[in-house]
Formats: C-alpha cells, sequence, structure tokens
C-alpha cells in the first residue's frame, strides 16, 4: 500500500491526497512536517512535505508525484491525451506555483500565525501576483475546469493553490484574488462539489483549526 508521509494542513500534501482519491488508489496518510532530520531528508530530499511512499522507493516533490500517479494508474486520466495539451496543462500548474502560491505565501506566516509582516513582501508581492493572475487568465479556459470541460491534475493543482493564496491575500491587502479571473470562481465552486474535495478539504479544515488552537494556547 501506497503511504503518503504529510499533514493536512499542507496544500502541497492535500494535492497528492486529492489525486490519490481521484484515482481510487488506497493509502495510508502519516503524519509528518517538513524535516532535515536525517531520516527524513532519506525520504524527501529536501526535507518537504509531501512524500510518497512507494512499492519501488520514495517520491517527493509534488507534481512529480501527481505525474507518476497518472502514469501508474492511467485510468481515471488525470491529463489531456494529446501530447501539446498536456504541456499546457503542466504550465498553467506551474504558472500557478511560481508567480501566484509561492508569491503569496510570503505572507503567510503574518496572515495566519501572528508574525510580523514584512514591509518589503508587502511591496513586492502584490504587483507579483497581478502578473501571475494575468498570465493565469490567458492560459485558462473555464469550462468549468480549468482546461475546459474535463477534470485532472491542473484542476486540483489550481484549487488547492488558490485555497492557500486567497485567504492569505485577503487579510494581507483585502483584495480578492478570485474575482480577478473570469471563471475562477464558478472553477471552485464546481470543484466544492466533487466528493473527493469534500472529504479533503473537510480534513483540511480540522487540521488548520487544531493547528490554530495550539498557536493560540502557546501564547
Amino acid at each position: 500500500m501506497f503511504k503518503l508521509h504529510g499533514f493536512a494542513v499542507s496544500n502541497y500534501a492535500n494535492m497528492v491526497k486529492h489525486c490519490l482519491i481521484e484515482k481510487g488508489i488506497e493509502f495510508e496518510q502519516l503524519d509528518a512536517r517538513p524535516s532535515q532530520e536525517e531520516n527524513y531528508l532519506a525520504m524527501s530530499p529536501m526535507g518537504k512535505v509531501p512524500c510518497l511512499e512507494t512499492p519501488e522507493g520514495f517520491l517527493s516533490e509534488t507534481s512529480a508525484i501527481l505525474d507518476y500517479l497518472d502514469e501508474l494508474q492511467p485510468d481515471p486520466p488525470m491529463y489531456p491525451s494529446q501530447v501539446f495539451k498536456r504541456a499546457k496543462a503542466r504550465e498553467i500548474m506551474r504558472v500557478t506555483e511560481l508567480y501566484i502560491e509561492i508569491a503569496a505565501r510570503r505572507h503567510l506566516g503574518a496572515a495566519f500565525f501572528g508574525r510580523e509582516r514584512s514591509e518589503e513582501a508587502y511591496a513586492e508581492v502584490r504587483p507579483q501576483v497581478e502578473k501571475g493572475l494575468r498570465a493565469f487568465a490567458q492560459l485558462a479556459s473555464f469550462g468549468p475546469y480549468v482546461m475546459g470541460s474535463d477534470f485532472g491534475s491542473a484542476d486540483i493543482f489550481v484549487y488547492h493553490s488558490f485555497r492557500l493564496a486567497s485567504p492569505v491575500l485577503k487579510r494581507t491587502y483585502d483584495w480578492d484574488i478570485r474575482a480577478e479571473v473570469p471563471g475562477l470562481a464558478a472553477h471552485i465552486a464546481v470543484m466544492d462539489e466533487r466528493d473527493s474535495t469534500r472529504l479533503v478539504v473537510a480534513d483540511h479544515e480540522k487540521a488548520m483549526a487544531e493547528l490554530m488552537a495550539q498557536i493560540a494556547a502557546a501564547k
């Protein structure tokens, strides 16, 4: 059986979990946090989550894991069958990650965990995300999924990236980034209704509430 090393607060761990559920692949989720301990680095060389334990060894990096799962079990497919369209799906995923999610993540500690706001980040992040949103809007073709009528890994990646970025940027700038991209709100609503999404989100919300309670108790 596959073992998913990660925790439900992590949007990247949730992407892999979401894909495993959609594929109907049995797995066990083991609690793991980012770590530089030798035993964890032996599984995930950068010490990041998630890490997928397979019968052949360990895999880290979310995009690599998603690709592996789709090649391992092609049905249901999580990427378009045509080569160029598959590349476009990965392009959307990279733009979302590099220019929206990672940029917004610079404010995560201040937005949710009581850390001091970086004025440098405050000045830099919004223009970066604005450029990312323009690129994302140009690439996406909602119908209602990111690439049209077919659901896939790009939808999982986009959904969980915006679930992190949207509340962070709302708290930081009072800015609803979902309203910046025509079709995105409808995409999120459709994704919310999938059974797999409900399972992943329920676990995330429970884990997030527990984490926030721990932080409050420690103050």
